[in-house]
């Protein structure tokens, strides 16, 4: 059988144009359903994106894909793009943030979430649209010209390819700025051009960062009060959306036992990001939302610095990934690896965030200063919702039972999902109990905040990690739920009537620190009273 023949123009153009059609699905459709390509311009526009979008990759074919390295890059980009809008397809986009947060899963070595990704749906597509087309350019005989020839015909088509995109881009300029300025979202579902430009900001914030010098801040800070020792247990909530806790008026019971409990649960609450890299840094950040970036916090003390500068002994607890470099400068243990499957918490080939409980006495014993300990809890983290609680709390079923819940029927994606907040109900609880039997020996209170939403199926969206600007509510609106002791309540001169008062109040991750300062009574210069939930003042 004769091997086919290409020259090497034909393969990257054909090449380019695979990857314009086949993958960026996803923005065509987005981009059909707000054109009218019946209309001129609405026709215009759409010429002159597939030009654009084949026009740029063949650029960097043109000049990247020198003999001896064409085919490795070209099936590089087939294998990423076809990688890419699978995820596209269930509402995740590969921006700046998301890319950090798969860097961090490497960094922490964390199998278990990478291999949930796997799944029958994606082998399939990465089959189809990534393997396939591979072979393809693997089985062609590539026909280069000399050295120098190949040279002149590579420049001549570079710059054939910038005179078409310009030309098409003048004819067009009035619609094409109107039109891109008026949809700016879509340009984050371009494939592969927006998650390589993605990549490029986070190597070059990267070089810009390791020039900052670490600045210490909060260095002023001192425990203020001289009363009883004071232990507070912070719940870094995964995963978990508002509207699906009953406290908020789910319609569901997701909350039986904390429903009993005096807390507050403030229900107009936002997150900071759309994914774990991002937001829990910046939950313990003093950066507001509008100035954060990952990189300006890692240069900077947090709360937990901070904390431990005034003497309050900070402990964090893991049974997630990691702390994404918050704990680095505190007494840290992470349970979420090394698993012993003899123990009463391991549960589907992890443990259970009960785990995080079985401590406290000993941790908290050891020290005569007030205490914090963070628990970083593992929650509802998809997409294999159903291993992240025991058998026993299967309340609502059927559950999915899927590491891919696009998959699994709506209902079920539902059901397991709130089959993860009635187990987060249970531990909450559980903490708060345990805070209350030892209220003859210190004054004490625990905090929930949860990093981030989640997208159940919703306009064919899943799991989270959408930029922020285009991410929907669900993805950003998170529970944050208060409880504090007896005796602290008198010392703070907050009651339940006035500290449920503000449960309406909007507040956001922003509140966090300061609001932990309040509880110890930390006074310092960057602390902000109208960013302190616990203040009785209910005013935005």
């Amino acid at each position: 059988m004769k091997k086919l023949k290409l020259s090497s123009i034909s393969l990257i153009l054909i090449t380019a144009a695979f990857i314009a059609l086949a993958d960026n699905s996803i923005f065509w459709s987005s981009l059909v359903q707000r054109l009218d390509l019946l209309s001129l311009k609405g026709f215009g526009y759409a010429v002159t994106s597939f030009a654009s979008i084949v026009g740029i990759m063949a650029l960097i074919f043109l000049i990247a894909g020198q003999r001896f390295l064409l085919k490795p890059l070209l099936i590089f980009f087939l294998l990423t793009s076809s990688l890419v809008v699978y995820f596209n397809g269930i509402g995740v986009i590969i921006d700046k943030s998301m890319i950090l947060n798969m860097l961090e899963t490497v960094k922490d070595q964390n199998t278990n979430e990478a291999t949930e990704l796997l799944s029958i749906s994606l082998l399939w597509h990465l089959f189809l649209f990534g393997f396939l087309p591979s072979a393809f350019v693997l089985a062609v005989k590539v026909h280069y010209k000399k050295p120098l020839p190949e040279l002149l015909t590579r420049f001549t088509y570079a710059i054939g390819v910038l005179v078409v995109i310009g030309a098409l881009v003048m004819l067009n300029f009035k619609y094409v700025t109107y039109f891109s300025r008026e949809n700016r979202d879509l340009r984050v579902m371009v494939n592969p051009h927006f998650p390589v430009s993605s990549v490029i900001k986070v190597v070059k914030d990267s070089y810009a960062s390791d020039s900052v010098l670490f600045q210490v801040i909060g260095d002023d800070a001192i425990v203020a009060h001289n009363g009883r020792k004071r232990v507070g247990i912070m719940v870094v909530g995964e995963t978990a959306r508002s509207d699906h806790f009953s406290l908020n008026g789910y319609r569901r019971a997701t909350n039986p036992l904390l429903k009993k409990q005096d807390i507050v649960s403030f229900s107009d609450a936002w997150s900071c990001g759309t994914s774990t890299a991002y937001s829990v840094p910046c939950m313990f950040s003093f950066l507001d939302r509008e100035d954060y970036s990952p990189d300006k916090a890692e240069k900077e003390s947090n709360l937990l610095d901070v904390l431990t500068k005034a003497g309050v002994k900070v402990i964090w607890l893991d049974n997630n990934s990691s702390c994404k470099g918050v704990c680095a400068r505190i007494e840290s243990e992470n349970f979420h690896h090394d698993f012993d499957t003899a123990s009463i918490f391991y549960n589907q080939g992890e443990y259970t965030d009960e785990i995080l409980l079985d401590k406290l006495d000993t941790l908290i014993d050891a020290s005569n200063n007030d205490v914090l300990i963070v628990l970083h809890t593992l929650g509802s983290h998809g997409p294999a919702y159903y291993k992240r609680y025991p058998k026993t709390f299967t309340r609502f079923q059927p559950a999915c039972e899927s590491n891919a819940p696009h998959e699994c029927g709506n209902d079920s994606v539902t059901n397991a999902y709130d089959n993860t907040i009635v187990y987060t109900d249970y531990v909450l609880n559980k903490t708060i109990e345990y805070l209350k039997y030892h209220a003859n020996k210190y004054d004490a209170f625990m905090l929930y905040a949860s990093d981030h939403g989640e997208s159940l199926g919703e306009n064919g969206i899943y799991l989270h990690g959408l930029p922020y600007m285009i991410a929907p509510n669900v993805q950003k609106k998170v529970p944050i739920i208060a409880w504090l002791s007896d005796g602290l309540k008198q010392v703070k001169g907050l009651t339940d009537v006035s500290m449920k008062a503000c449960k309406e109040k909007h507040v956001s991750h922003d509140y966090l620190v300061h609001s932990l300062l309040n509880m110890f009574d930390v006074k310092t210069g960057i602390y902000k009273h109208n960013h302190d939930l616990f203040t009785g003042q209910c005013s935005s």
